[in-house]
């Protein structure tokens, strides 16, 4: 059985990134310059891979991706619950902006010690990691030898990323965030998960996006 290739691509920029929200589980739209990232990865991806299947967080922003590469190829989409974003609690549509003077402690961890992060009323970053890696691998097994494009969030993918690596704790925060619309490869072999690129955006040139710094 040949190997099973994952596209692991982060979201495109939403409503919610350009009004510098703490979005978490909301249901913030694509913008317009996120459906213009989605439809140039979709082409780039048209271009390089053969997709059998897209999957996606249920959450518009991803959804909504996760349509232009669907929309290519012919395909549906099958949405998967784990892929969604972290729940950030009392958190969520808090502006990145205010985070630190509402939330002092609990930001303090996040800038300092992401892994053991949890907000007040949401879940762990523990938690979105091992839903996100159980997601990947679930997916992986029911497309095996296959291509399958799947639509998640920045937190998502940073934790499932390193927690593929198989890195210590501390090894969280020297992974980067992905851009909006970045994608990783990832490689299922042999029952594992391995990681054959991250994050590359060579493919949005002039339309790249990221998270403040901030974050």
């Amino acid at each position: 059985m040949s190997d099973t290739t994952i596209l692991l691509i982060r979201h495109g920029q939403s409503e919610g990134n350009i009004r510098g929200l703490f979005t978490g589980h909301s249901g913030y739209p694509l913008t317009d310059l996120g459906h213009k990232q989605a439809e140039m990865t979709a082409d780039y991806i048209y271009k390089n891979y053969k997709v059998d299947a897209v999957y996606s967080s249920d959450l518009p922003r991803a959804f909504q991706t996760a349509e232009h590469t669907a929309h290519i190829f012919g395909l549906p989409i099958v949405t998967d619950c784990r892929l969604r974003e972290i729940n950030a609690g009392k958190w969520e549509n808090i502006p990145f902006s205010d985070l630190s003077s509402q939330f002092p402690e609990a930001y303090t961890i996040w800038r300092q010690d992401l892994i053991h992060f949890s907000a007040d009323g949401g879940e762990s970053v523990l938690d979105v990691a091992d839903r996100a890696v159980e997601a990947l691998h679930s997916i992986a097994v029911s497309n095996l030898g296959k291509c399958v494009a799947v639509v998640a969030h920045a937190t998502t993918i940073r934790t499932a990323l390193w927690k593929i690596l198989g890195k210590p704790e501390s090894a969280m925060q020297e992974l980067s965030w992905g851009g909006n619309c970045a994608i990783s490869e990832l490689v299922f072999s042999e029952d594992k998960l391995l990681i054959k690129a991250m994050n590359f955006t060579d493919h949005l040139s002039g339309f790249e996006s990221v998270l403040p710094k901030s974050i």
